[in-house]
């Protein structure tokens, strides 16, 4: 094959990757067990924030944010607030314990607090209280003083929520101040790099090179960010710093240099180049130094992922056997193996924080859909279905969530869900976006 032939190869599969799975009841424990959400679940009432009338549309938007980060963590049940009593309290002593341990409340924990301007700051008290623990029934309780802006008191509800959830899910950080990066297309020829929070609010765009960027990665630290870039009219690999919002340093072989990813210390990237003539996987130092080829197969190697729990090995994406398919080896190149066989086409490998599990793309049965599969027993379950082309999934730091690209609306857009395939919820809606990649903290 021409190299002229894999160059275009390569560029379909980094522009085209998509695929959804197989909902394979028996093997749904084990998922669920690896993704760390089959907990029993916890009824949570989360009571309205008490506050004076000049902070008063802050705290809706306090309200607001606690109760949505709370509800897609993924092991709550949330009691409506129709059988909350009607005189909520605002502190701990005011709780009459037995109206809402009780039906129809029923809850485990109560979620209260109240807020109240002082000088240029409003003062948040926020509390988690055990309604069935007479004795000491305050599990939690954090205050915060806060600029009086919608971002400010949004972010103060992020912290706590990530407090109650590192409190009641068994250690694991909150995902409510994680971020995602993404593509965005601006005009038929120019996509640019943008970043949001996880829910989608405060989007803002990062790059300005008014050309294609694709493939973007954030850095274990999440300072920075890589990505391929048609600046130069190559397909080249650039790294931006996420605080100066500048280009750092990285040399770029001749050919076709993508599909950029973070070793788990930081220290080197695994990458797609094409410097031999055939697109294979190298590691090279974060100044695109040091390079050291990985592959060696007649065909196009791209979209490396590496475990991030261990370090030890690799998935990518390669068409050796005719199309392209998943395969992993050490991450020294040795003992590649097949990973993912089933489908025409399988793609877009992620490791779950855990190293346990890989989120893909299976294109199957004329649909693209997102699957994920147990690395150890390679049993697979299907996450989404009859809703467009899934693709493109990014595991969240606190393995629960995966967020991912759908065009089930029309227009491609970006998606995240419970790592068991649950409450799918879109977070863009204005232009067309695809490739999320989560922050790992």
């Amino acid at each position: 094959m021409r190299f002229a032939e894999k160059f275009w190869i390569a560029l379909t599969l980094m522009l085209l990757m998509s695929a959804p799975a197989i909902h394979l009841l028996a093997q749904e424990d084990a998922i669920r067990t690896g993704t760390g959400i089959g907990v029993d679940r916890i009824r949570l009432a989360v009571s309205s924030m008490r506050a004076g009338g000049d902070v008063s549309a802050l705290m809706r938007t306090f309200d607001e944010t606690l109760w949505n980060d709370l509800d897609f963590a993924g092991f709550f049940d949330l009691a409506s607030k129709s059988f909350y009593p009607l005189s909520l309290p605002s502190r701990p002593a005011e709780l009459k314990l037995e109206e809402w341990s009780g039906p129809p409340v029923s809850a485990h924990m109560v979620v209260l607090g109240n807020a109240v301007t002082m000088g240029e700051q409003v003062l948040i008290e926020a509390y988690l209280v055990d309604p069935r623990n007479a004795t000491q029934p305050v599990v939690l309780g954090k205050r915060y003083a806060e600029e009086p802006t919608e971002r400010a008191v949004r972010q103060a509800a992020h912290r706590f929520a990530n407090e109650i959830v590192f409190r009641l899910g068994g250690g694991v950080p909150g995902v409510a101040e994680s971020k995602v990066v993404f593509v965005r297309r601006t005009n038929p020829r120019v996509k640019e790099i943008w970043i949001m929070d996880y829910d989608g609010s405060n989007q803002e765009q990062i790059t300005h090179l008014d050309t294609l960027c694709l493939t973007p990665a954030i850095s274990v630290d999440g300072t920075q960010v890589a990505f391929t870039t048609y600046k130069n009219d190559n397909p080249e690999i650039m790294i931006y710093s996420l605080l100066t919002r500048k280009q750092l340093p990285f040399s770029n072989r001749r050919g076709l240099n993508t599909t950029p990813t973070w070793s788990p210390d930081g220290s080197q990237m695994a990458i797609t180049s094409s410097v031999t003539g055939d697109p294979e996987i190298y590691i090279v130092d974060l100044q695109g130094k040091n390079f050291k080829r990985l592959t060696v197969a007649r065909g196009v190697d791209i979209s490396p992922s590496w475990n991030p729990k261990t370090g030890t090995h690799i998935t990518f994406v390669s068409d050796r056997g005719g199309s392209p398919k998943i395969y992993m080896m050490d991450n020294d190149g040795a003992n590649v193996t097949p990973l993912v066989t089933e489908g025409v086409q399988a793609l877009d490998p992620a490791w779950s924080p855990n190293g346990r599990l890989i989120a893909f793309t299976l294109y199957k049965d004329g649909e693209y859909n997102i699957n994920i599969m147990d690395v150890a027993t390679r049993n697979i379950v299907q996450l989404t279905r009859n809703n467009g082309k899934n693709e493109h999934p990014s595991w969240s730091p606190d393995n629960r969530h995966i967020v991912f690209t759908s065009n089930r609306t029309g227009m491609s857009q970006i998606w995240t869900m419970i790592a068991d395939g649950s409450k799918q919820r879109q977070l863009t809606t204005r232009g067309d976006n695809t490739e999320p990649a989560w922050s790992s903290r």
